[in-house]
């Protein structure tokens, strides 16, 4: 697949705040942001961070706090590194992974000290830059195509092939945010990735040049899950711009 977020460039100071609610209750909060552009090795890279935290209610019982780095090449939003500091009930992982112009992934715990060479294909994302890089996809749907991206992820210490529907737009009201004409998206794989361990997963994103993920649905063993966009940003502060 060619590398078409390259060349784009990311909106520095954009953060993307989210309220999780599970069967309608309210269970904790998260964001992701664009936090800075920096150098490494002489190269411009973002640097990307997702957090997630439980509220007082599910921190009773299931305590969540996960925090996430990821530093990717400006030009192309490849990852070069990638840390995920996960705390979710008694699970426990910190982890570091550097990924070089070679084609290897390096893993290590910070845990148990394990290490890891994982071979990577010529293109491929991360959990999080992987969201940047659809945000960035140039898709024109009428009312009756479905679209079908196809991208390379790297979690949980492998590469999983990921086929990405994408559904014509539908109209979706949210609670003091505003009516939306959203893509209906949703990944195909085999990855449990974070916080859903099985099911399936629907985002609803803007038709707009954002593309913003104003509602996520999930279903889990645990019931249906969901996140919503906390605050709508304006278009010149959410803007990723070519």
């Amino acid at each position: 697949m060619p590398e078409t977020a390259a060349r784009a460039r990311l909106s520095v100071g954009e953060r993307l705040i989210f309220r999780g609610h599970w069967m309608g209750i309210p269970i904790g909060h998260g964001w992701i942001e664009v936090k800075e552009l920096l150098e490494i090795a002489g190269r411009p890279v973002y640097h990307l961070e997702a957090q997630g935290h439980s509220n007082a209610v599910l921190s009773a019982f299931y305590p969540i706090h996960d925090v996430i780095h990821s530093y990717v090449d400006a030009r192309t939003l490849r990852p070069i590194r990638f840390e995920k500091h996960q705390r979710e009930g008694r699970y426990r992982a910190d982890e570091i992974v550097t990924f070089d112009d070679t084609g290897i992934a390096r893993y290590q715990s910070l845990l148990n000290g394990s290490v890891k060479e994982i071979p990577l294909p010529s293109t491929f994302y991360d959990l999080i830059s992987a969201l940047y890089w659809f945000r960035l996809q140039p898709l024109s749907l009428n009312a009756e195509d479905t679209g079908r991206l196809t991208v390379d992820l790297y979690t949980d210490e492998k590469i999983y092939q990921t086929t990405i529907l994408v559904k014509p737009p539908v109209p979706l009201a949210l609670v003091q945010r505003g009516r939306f004409s959203c893509l209906v998206v949703e990944p195909l794989t085999s990855f449990q990735g974070l916080l859903v361990r099985r099911g399936r997963l629907w985002a609803y994103v803007t038709a707009d040049e954002r593309r913003l993920p104003v509602l996520v649905k999930a279903t889990t063993p645990w019931g249906p899950m969901s996140a919503v966009l906390d605050e709508i940003p304006s278009a010149s502060s959410s803007r990723c711009a070519p």
